[in-house]
């Protein structure tokens, strides 16, 4: 899993009816794939800059008969076995899927950041505490507390830096996160709240600070679980508002493309009666598609540098809602293959695996 990759679960409680649940794509479906998907991803491949799902769906198709790149399957395949340059299995073991270790004990909280996004910190000591702080996210849990106690050192002095208002933000929710572990509800609550206050404040002090939007989007979704249905469908407007700002900054960053596609996978598969108290709160519901959720998914899944292992699971979800149940049990198969690391993985990965039956009957 990326470091610089959140999957955290519960990372948005999003409303739109429901609060959605960031369980938070890989692939090995090559001559199976579907034929827009592979060709969208292949293009990538011989784009010289970054183009958007929607630049490239305008594009005639670049694959040739010849061509001698791998499909967008083989590459998470390599992702996820090896970080060597190795040859690629073309075919998937369905044991070894399953097989997959979760025993892992190693209570993990990751980085959303982008990893391309620099900031310029002109404070030569903040610079050094934040890169430490930026360390110690990355690391366990007892890391993130750490994390947590030191920023909190710097909440006075720097009341009014955005670079320490998104990291408190962040490292609340993640205390949030672990005492909902717990099962410390009170307390959980009492993180997630106060980390949307320094994201509100964080986005006060500058509007064009993409992780301020990011951290406010993600703790806004986060208090659903707390709040009334009305305060839920109101939060999942706010929440998709600063998501685009975000990904308008930071268009390269993995996460926001994730946190769409499981937005517009929740709004799709809302109740009748969820969309109407929506279409009474909201003077425009949200509107969405399983496809549109799949684009932004395959986005987050070419950005993202490692295996990440929710991300597929979405994707197998969206295609088995859509009736591809071919394509939806090799996506989760490749989500098993990912190594169980984190909390988030291990989340994922017990609900991958119950699944699995229902998956391989839909298959017969």
């Amino acid at each position: 899993m990326n470091p610089e990759i959140v999957a955290i679960r519960g990372l948005i409680a999003v409303a739109v009816g429901v609060g959605v649940l960031l369980g938070v794509a890989g692939t090995f479906l090559y001559q199976q794939f579907l034929p827009e998907e592979r060709r969208m991803l292949h293009q990538r491949e011989f784009a010289p800059q970054h183009r958007t799902v929607a630049e490239m769906r305008n594009q005639p198709d670049a694959q040739g008969k010849k061509s001698g790149r791998r499909s967008v399957f083989q590459k998470a395949k390599r992702k996820s076995l090896s970080t060597t340059e190795t040859e690629v299995v073309t075919g998937i073991d369905q044991q070894s899927a399953v097989e997959t270790n979760d025993d892992d004990d190693d209570d993990e909280f990751f980085d959303c950041s982008d990893e391309n996004n620099v900031e310029t910190e002109t404070d030569p000591r903040l610079a050094k505490l934040l890169d430490k702080v930026d360390i110690l996210f990355k690391g366990t849990v007892e890391c993130n507390k750490t994390a947590y106690s030191l920023l909190l050192q710097l909440k006075d002095q720097y009341a009014d830096k955005v670079n320490v208002l998104w990291r408190l933000a962040k490292a609340s929710h993640i205390m949030g996160t672990v005492y909902g572990e717990e099962g410390d509800n009170d307390k959980k609550k009492e993180f997630l709240f106060e980390g949307f206050g320094f994201a509100k404040r964080a986005l006060e002090l500058d509007e064009s600070h993409p992780e301020a939007h990011k951290w406010f989007a993600i703790t806004v979704g986060a208090r659903g679980e707390f709040l009334s249905l009305p305060e839920k469908i109101e939060g999942g407007s706010l929440f998709k508002e600063h998501v685009d700002k975000a990904l308008a900054l930071q268009p390269y960053d993995p996460s926001l493309h994730h946190l769409l596609g499981r937005f517009k996978y929740e709004v799709t598969n809302l109740s009748w009666i969820e969309r109407k108290v929506a279409g009474v709160i909201c003077a425009e519901p949200p509107t969405a598609t399983y496809p549109e959720a799949v684009n932004h998914c395959l986005e987050a899944e070419y950005l993202s540098p490692t295996p990440w292992k929710e991300n597929r699971l979405l994707l197998a979800k969206c295609h088995f809602n859509q009736g591809n149940y071919t394509d939806a049990f090799r996506w989760l198969k490749c989500a098993l293959l990912v190594p169980v690391v984190t909390l988030d993985d291990r989340s994922a990965d017990r609900e991958a695996r119950s699944l699995l039956p229902d998956y391989e009957r839909y298959l017969k």
